[in-house]
């Protein structure tokens, strides 16, 4: 009685009773097949790359643990809307596990996440791979660390008013112990539970956890003065069964960044997450790396599938590639940016040869060019920077990657999908 489904696309639908007051039909609609429109239906390319991923939800539906999805990308990633709808959408038919990785500090203004509120923090400086830092570095699991060497400051994160993955038992505080640093203390739901010391030489990964009852929650830290003190962020967890997308992008990221990770470091923090589908979701922001060449992209991109493979030999993999990009002409009108198209069919060539899935954004949208068409709409789907989407077009987004994925994970790539099983 309480799944939905349909003679048609019936496993894509099994949902519970949706969240804040949605209809049933709402959430089977978010997976149905485009009906035309500005949206297009996309499988995945060699759907066979996401076994893991299905053995880890098999389990989930078996009633025992949890599924783990890490999504890496750029700005379009770090939003947290098309991955937030991927959480959203996934949580509804296996189970809710909680938010996943959260950044302990905002890195730009006002950043925001599904169902997580984080605190604009105050004391601490951003130290972002990318942003005019080319060096190694120890950045930690998502390519950002936040640093604080004054008495006092502070930063927070907790769970948001609405939202699923706002839930919690399981708190894992990421922080970095290394020679010089200083302590901070710990506090959870307004009471102060540990005080932390970071002096450490050699410099270690260092990982907290806190066991709390399942329910909405706040950790904040507040550092004493007497050293500099390094966090990288929250995962916040429940009991399975249930999914996890965590969200690991990052402003203005590209692939390359993540080769400036201290690869020691970033390995023993990935692996904890203990993923089962890792999702790149980059291109974007690689349209622009005029000095950089195609062949020397495609090579950056190896290399990080290289790493991740070795990090976790047993995770599927899948390539998410751009969104159209039109470009603004002299006379101030829009032409299609060519390099979209060849960005696009590197990553599809790469994702064949390495054994990952690949999902073409841009055949999605309808193809080169037709960012001109998702501005011009009414509602817009693409923003007037004719880089980033508006709201609409990101759940719609989140929409069409699930749908393929979920398709995929039930073997049926050719877009039609065996029969439901029950539901409980």
């Amino acid at each position: 009685a309480w799944w939905l489904t349909r003679p048609t696309d019936a496993a894509l639908t099994r949902v519970p009773p949706a969240a804040r007051g949605e209809s049933l039909e709402a959430y089977a609609a978010a997976l149905a097949p485009p009906a035309g429109g500005p949206f297009h239906d996309v499988v995945l390319e060699q759907p066979e790359a996401v076994a893991p991923l299905r053995r880890a939800l098999a389990r989930v539906e078996g009633g025992e643990g949890i599924a783990r999805v890490l999504v890496y990308g750029g700005s379009h990633t770090a939003g947290d809307l098309f991955t937030g709808r991927m959480r959203e959408l996934l949580q509804a038919r296996y189970g809710d596990a909680g938010h996943g990785f959260v950044p302990l500090v905002p890195v730009v203004h006002q950043h925001w996440a599904w169902g997580v509120a984080i605190d604009a923090a105050e004391g601490f400086e951003v130290l972002q791979v990318g942003f005019k830092r080319r060096e190694v570095a120890r950045y930690g699991l998502a390519g950002v660390a936040f640093l604080a060497d004054e008495p006092g400051a502070f930063a927070a994160v907790q769970a948001d008013h609405w939202g699923n993955g706002r839930l919690a038992s399981r708190l894992e505080l990421l922080y970095d112990r290394a020679p010089g640093g200083g302590r901070f203390d710990v506090m959870l739901d307004g009471a102060t539970v540990d005080t932390i010391a970071t002096a450490r030489d050699p410099a270690e990964v260092g990982v907290q956890v806190y066991e709390v009852n399942d329910g909405p929650h706040r950790l904040e830290v507040r550092v004493h003065g007497d050293g500099e003190v390094t966090v990288y962020g929250v995962v916040m967890e429940r009991e399975g069964p249930g999914v996890i997308v965590d969200n690991l992008g990052l402003v203005g990221s590209k692939a390359r960044h993540q080769l400036l990770w201290d690869e020691e470091q970033w390995r023993a923090l990935f692996t904890r997450r203990a993923p089962d589908l890792v999702m790149l979701a980059y291109g974007n922001n690689e349209t622009t790396d005029t000095h950089l060449t195609l062949a020397e992209h495609e090579a950056h991109l190896r290399e990080v599938l290289d790493r991740i493979a070795t990090a976790a030999p047993d995770a599927g993999c899948a390539l998410v590639g751009p969104t159209d990009r039109p470009r603004l002409r002299d006379d101030g009108g829009l032409e299609p940016f060519e390099v979209v198209t060849q960005i696009t069919e590197m990553q599809r060539r790469v994702a064949a040869d390495r054994g990952c899935a690949f999902f073409d954004t841009l055949a999605f949208q309808g193809g080169l060019g037709v960012g001109a068409d998702w501005m011009a709409r009414e509602p817009p789907l693409m923003r007037d920077d004719r880089q980033h989407l508006t709201r609409d077009g990101y759940l719609a987004w989140g929409n069409a990657l699930t749908r393929a994925l979920l398709l995929a994970v039930d073997g049926a790539a050719d877009g039609a999908v065996d029969g439901a099983a029950d539901g409980g």
